[in-house]
């Protein structure tokens, strides 16, 4: 995998725009999914936030990765019926548990994405958004090897071109390769529900919105006051923390709702 060409062209880049309904999300996504088959989405309650993974947000975690893996696998394993066959395997077990990785999740659903950017009720004051992803453009920003089929997109302990993302070969590569997208068995029912889907960073930890001329990503902003009114909207669609995380304690606490 060689440095990108900083002469290298993507063909759009669509308009941010601000979102007040999920009949005005997908009105957006219409327009937007005529010039781009392929669309990943990622949900976050603060529009401010950059999309860096989370080992990646402080430089001291970075350097502690190696212990940090360690230390989850010592932990882990009394845990664990079936113990995780690659070094692959490991990385998404801490991602699913919300270990600090070089991970950021995303979906395939725009719904998904806009329940993460509006359900957390700590933050229902500040504006979200939902980040829009062209996989493919950024896989080929990335000088990513082309497949035969040109919609094809990397997956994880398949394709030897993404080992150099592995943790423990990262520092034999002494290039610094940019993030990719990359997808992987939907192995648990946590991510068969969410559609997820990853993109995955090496040394470079500049934010993905800020690489190259960013017309990979485009965002809808979500306006503070119209979080309560999306919640209600998704709710009646069917997207809730039962369906999205259907897990024995979500069930739980569903069932406190009866009692409100």
């Amino acid at each position: 995998m060689s440095r990108p060409d900083p002469k290298s062209k993507i063909t759009f880049r669509f308009r941010d725009c601000a979102i007040s309904s999920v009949a005005q999300m997908m009105r957006a996504l219409k327009n937007q999914a005529k010039s781009s088959k392929i669309i990943w989405f990622r949900g976050q309650s603060q529009q401010k936030w950059k999309l860096i993974p989370s080992l990646a947000r402080n430089i001291t975690h970075l350097n502690a990765e190696s212990a940090h893996i360690k230390r989850f696998q010592q932990n882990a394993a009394i845990h664990l019926r079936n113990l995780p066959q690659s070094e692959w395997e490991w990385m998404f077990l801490m991602q699913h548990h919300r270990a600090s990785t070089r991970l950021l999740d995303w979906s395939e659903s725009p719904l998904v994405a806009l329940f993460f950017a509006v359900s957390e009720k700590k933050y229902r004051r500040s504006p979200g958004v939902v980040w829009c992803l062209d996989p493919l453009a950024l896989n080929k920003f990335a000088n990513l090897k082309e497949f035969p089929f040109p919609e094809e997109i990397p997956a994880f302990g398949i394709d030897k071109v993404m080992n150099s993302y592995l943790p423990s070969l990262v520092k034999e590569n002494p290039a610094e390769l940019l993030p990719v997208a990359i997808v992987g068995p939907r192995n648990t029912q946590r991510m068969a529900a969410q559609l997820g889907t990853f993109t995955i960073n090496h040394r470079l930890h500049r934010p993905i919105e800020e690489i190259g001329n960013s017309k990979h990503i485009w965002q809808w902003t979500i306006p503070a006051r119209d979080k309560k009114n999306l919640l209600l909207e998704l709710k009646y669609l069917g997207i809730s923390e039962l369906t999205l995380f259907p897990e024995l304690d979500r069930v739980a606490e569903e069932s406190k709702e009866l009692l409100k």
